[in-house]
């Protein structure tokens, strides 16, 4: 039996490097074996023949540096060239390389358990390899780490830079919101928008609103700061299993950062700026207000924003009046509001709310839900049109009003689109009932009234000018041809074609508010023009009140005035003559002032204004109308025409001007604005700090003394008693006055309350036109006024308001027959008004018991 035998080890010189180095003990007996040099790495091939070697061949070392031969002597080497080996290499290793003869060397036999044990050098290897394997994972891994260190701090530094853009994001979200206008009680008339989206608050909702929509959308809404981990992790698990998108994981903070991002592409850097701006809002805005932006604008389909409108679009009902299935199905729509629209697509949106009960009922919430009010939902949905918007249902009341404020707003903006900025709250004067009522009162009554021939659209004759009519031209025709012609200038073709036209307005005497108005026959895309406010027509007769009324106020005329009413000729330079005549031709002779009022007497009229005065005229009319220098300057002129109306003046004006009888000789600036307020709540337009119609008045002026109206009233009554607005329906008093142009281009009524003075004009755009010979005031616009009155009685839409009794003006006894204070010996004595300190011109001494002549008699005898 062979043993291993352990001799000393001799000494190897290597034949590259020449240093000795000791071999490995035992020796083997005999073999081929290749050793590695411990100094130089290099290799050699050693021959074993009994325990003892020699080089069997030099392997070439990976450098070519070339060394002397070596041989072997007893152990030593001498002789021979090799290449030294450059390359680190371990410091020992042992090969064996099989001898062409065959060897038992490392057969069992030859060596004992000690040379069969594993090599130590090889677990070195392995310990080597494993700490490699280690190093590269510890470094993969810090590596990882080191980026993720770096992306989370790019990304948290992200946040805090969208976090400083948050109230500009939602400034901009804001652009969206429709603008509001709210009648004197809060009411909504109207809005402005390219978008419907909602502006409700989040106590606007009822609390089941609230919590069905958190257990469909956001569960943990109030517990996460953003982002849903368990949410993002549940839906992963759920759409691997599926292979599909089956759930989303987007938080309502998730989603509201996608409203606002207003980004729908797919892709990585979006999902990153969604979760910045998710983070930037929990950390800038309280939950409910996140909840509320979020309400207020997620789509619910069909054009409508918000759930407000979605409120509105799918229920015409107000939030909490909705029931708990209503609830359910709007809340089903924010993740698809197309696809599960019960409009469009009924099947997918009755599947979408099963799902949502079943998820009820495995929460154990929401128990009662009852499927047969669903099925009853879904059947009042298939009446309606799939194709159905919130712009196809927009209602507007007050288009004229609509479009004024939406010039005030553009003025305010500047260059800035209003749709864009949006969300302004337009708190206007209105009653929303009446102007509500307005609009089809208009509409039906000129329908009617050229359907019964009141109405005969007349185009004014070619003929030559009477006498009369070429001397008034000559005398003051220049002004009058001008004005023609500015007006057939103002309007294009198509506005010529706009048939009959109406202009209402109403003003509450006592503030200047705007209670209701509207500037055409109907608001079209050809009819925007607003006559209320834009145009100034001739008044007619209906200034006449203005005229008596400074008349009375300057101390000229008094209440019991006795006028002739008789033909009149007035020669102007270079023989010029102008004869002012009646309606119809006829002159009763001697009258009173008002009988003269009552009849509208021209005559009556021109003399009223003689005894003013062209000074008188101008210091009243300054008041009336012309408060400004420059506005006075650019449309007043001084001549008796303006006694019969010949001044262009607007239907707010008139309704203005007639405010101050009933309102103690005080006129309020007319406002239809008392404030605008931005979408961030700030104050942009004050009452007090703007003339709204550039009409250039004081907030409140002075025009008559407290006692002049009160005249006034007192004898307007009649006038207004016989006006013709009994036709309409209204019973009542009223303080007014009707007024025809030439031509029946103009018909007019003006009538005036302790709560309302009301302007009415009827006629054509283009004054070429006039109506016919039905086309007078009292036949016109005075029923549509009393029709309109009427109804607000009816329907009580203001606090009835009594005429006071007069306290400043005096009571006198007048005769009939002269006008003086009533004397012992004058029949029948007639009450009258008069000014404090103008009372009667003196007592009635004479015997009206002689006969008397005619008056009417006396005139047929005279012409």
């Amino acid at each position: 039996m062979q043993t291993n035998i352990s001799l000393p080890s001799p000494k190897y010189i290597c034949p590259h490097c020449k240093k000795a180095s000791r071999l490995p003990n035992p020796l083997p007996p005999s073999g081929l074996f290749q050793l590695t040099c411990v100094h130089c790495k290099e290799k050699v091939v050693l021959r074993f023949e009994n325990y003892k070697f020699q080089v069997d061949r030099i392997i070439a070392p990976t450098s070519q540096p070339k060394v002397q031969n070596l041989s072997v002597n007893e152990g030593r080497i001498v002789g021979s060239e090799a290449k030294i080996p450059s390359q680190n290499k371990p410091l020992f290793e042992r090969k064996v390389i099989k001898d062409p003869s065959p060897s038992t060397f490392w057969s069992k036999e030859n060596f004992d358990k000690k040379v069969t044990k594993p090599n130590i050098r090889s677990k070195n290897l392995k310990k080597q390899k494993e700490g490699s394997i280690l190093k590269f994972v510890f470094g993969s891994v810090a590596f990882s780490l080191f980026v993720f260190i770096l992306a989370f701090a790019y990304f948290i530094a992200g946040v805090f830079e969208v976090r400083k853009e948050v109230p500009q994001l939602l400034n901009e979200l804001a652009k969206n919101v429709p603008t509001k206008i709210l009648d004197r009680h809060g009411n909504v008339v109207s809005e402005i928008f390219q978008k419907r989206t909602s502006t409700l608050r989040l106590q606007d909702y009822s609390d089941d609103m609230v919590s069905i929509l958190l257990n469909i959308e956001d569960q943990k809404f109030f517990y996460h700061s953003g982002i849903d981990y368990s949410a993002i992790l549940r839906a992963f698990g759920k759409n691997l299993i599926n292979f599909s998108y089956k759930q989303g994981a987007s938080t309502i903070t998730q989603q509201l950062a996608r409203i606002i991002l207003d980004d729908r592409k797919k892709s990585l850097s979006r999902k990153i700026k969604e979760a910045q701006l998710a983070f930037a809002l929990e950390a800038t805005l309280s939950k409910e207000e996140i909840l509320e932006t979020y309400m207020n604008h997620v789509y619910l389909g069909h054009g409508a924003f918000g759930f407000g409108e979605g409120i509105k679009f799918y229920f015409q009902k107000n939030p909490r009046e909705l029931s708990k299935e209503e609830i359910v199905l709007l809340a089903s729509l924010p993740s698809a509001p197309n696809k599960y629209s019960p409009l469009k697509n009924p099947e997918d949106s009755y599947r979408r709310v099963r799902a949502i009960l079943s998820m009820f009922r495995n929460r154990g919430i929401y128990p009662g839900l009852q499927k047969d009010k669903f099925v009853s939902i879904y059947h009042q949905f298939s009446t309606r049109s799939p194709n159905e918007t919130v712009f196809g249902v927009r209602q507007d009341i007050a288009p004229y009003v609509t479009e004024h404020i939406r010039n005030i707003l553009s003025g305010i903006q500047g260059d800035k689109n209003i749709y864009e900025s949006g969300g302004y709250v337009v708190e206007t004067t209105l009653d929303r009932n009446i102007q509500e009522m307005i609009g089809p009162t208009v509409r039906s009554y000129l329908a009617r009234s050229q359907k019964q021939g009141k109405i005969q659209k007349k185009l004014i004759r070619k003929i030559p000018d009477s006498p009369e009519e070429k001397a008034i031209k000559q005398l003051f025709g220049d002004m009058l041809i001008a004005n023609e012609l500015v007006w057939e200038a103002d309007f294009d073709e198509n506005e010529k074609e706009n048939g009959i036209q109406a202009a209402v307005v109403g003003i509450e005497p006592n503030t200047g508010d705007i209670l209701f108005l509207h500037g055409g026959e109907e608001f079209n895309s050809k009819n925007q023009f607003n006559r209320a406010i834009q145009m100034r027509r001739q008044t007619g007769s209906s200034i006449k009140a203005v005229l008596y009324a400074s008349a009375i106020d300057s101390g000229a005329i008094q209440s019991g005035t006795k006028i002739l009413d008789a033909p009149l000729y007035y020669r102007g330079g270079g023989g010029k003559e102008w004869s002012p005549d009646n309606l119809g031709g006829n002159y009763d002779g001697e009258i009173s002032l008002r009988t003269a009022l009552v009849k509208s007497k021209n005559t009556a009229a021109v003399q009223v204004a003689e005894k003013l005065g062209y000074s008188g005229i101008e210091r009243y009319f300054t008041k009336f109308f012309f408060p400004d220098p420059g506005e006075k300057k650019g449309r007043f002129r001084g001549d008796l025409s303006l006694a019969l109306g010949t001044l262009e003046i607007s239907p707010l004006e008139m309704a203005s001007a007639f405010s101050a009888f009933t309102n103690q000789g005080t006129i309020k600036r007319p406002h239809l604005i008392k404030k605008i307020t931005n979408a961030r709540g700030i104050v942009v337009y004050q009452i007090d700090e703007v003339d709204e119609f550039k009409l250039r008045l004081p907030e409140e002026r002075q025009v008559i003394r407290p006692d002049t109206a009160e005249v006034m009233v007192s004898l307007l009554k009649d006038s207004g008693r016989a006006s013709g607005v009994r036709n309409g329906g209204y019973t009542g008093e009223v303080v007014g006055k009707t007024g025809t142009t030439n031509d029946y281009k103009d018909a007019w009524f003006v009538g005036t309350r302790p709560d309302i003075s009301l302007a009415i004009w009827v006629g054509y755009d283009n004054p070429k036109y006039g109506m016919g010979s039905g086309g007078l005031g009292g036949a016109l616009a005075a029923p549509l006024w009393g029709e309109i009155v009427q109804q607000i009685d009816k329907n009580q839409f203001l606090p009835k308001r009594n005429f006071t009794p007069p306290v400043h003006s005096k009571l006198f006894k007048i005769c009939p027959i002269n006008g003086k204070e009533a004397g012992t010996h004058c029949p029948n004595p007639i009450s009258e008004l008069y000014l404090s300190d103008y009372p009667p011109p003196g007592t009635c001494n004479e015997d009206h018991r002689l006969p008397n002549v005619d008056n009417r008699d006396l005139m047929r005898n005279l012409f």
